[in-house]
């Protein structure tokens, strides 16, 4: 009984509950959420945010993708850039060669300037 109490204890101080009885399932965001969470401060936001980018359907990946690329953000143009290179689309390649030539950021430009 002893063992018992202290592995409920241990789970208990861990954070964890044993109520729960089925696994966690990450919600998919709509386009609208996966910017807003990109433009939000908050770390844990914008990376769930990033990862499920490639989830959204090409075409409306390739139009979030697009938007991002002009975000006032260095840091969301960049990741932009970096999903823009994996796209096989036409828009994708245009508009890698106008940040590569003008965005303000010097490491963006060089990502954007790089072969695939």
């Amino acid at each position: 009984m002893r063992i018992f109490t202290a592995g409920l204890f241990l789970l208990a101080a861990c954070g964890v509950d044993p109520t729960v009885k089925e696994p966690y399932k990450a919600r998919v965001f709509t386009a609208d959420e996966i910017r807003a969470k990109l433009n939000s401060g908050d770390f844990r936001q914008r990376l769930e945010a990033t990862k499920q980018i490639d989830s959204l359907q090409p075409e409306e990946k390739l139009a979030l993708l697009l938007l991002l690329a002009d975000d006032p953000q260095p840091s969301t143009r960049l990741l932009a850039v970096k999903k823009l290179k994996t796209l096989p689309d036409s828009a994708a390649k245009e508009k890698l060669q106008q940040i590569a030539r003008s965005d303000p950021d010097p490491d963006v430009r060089e990502w954007a300037g790089q072969a695939p």
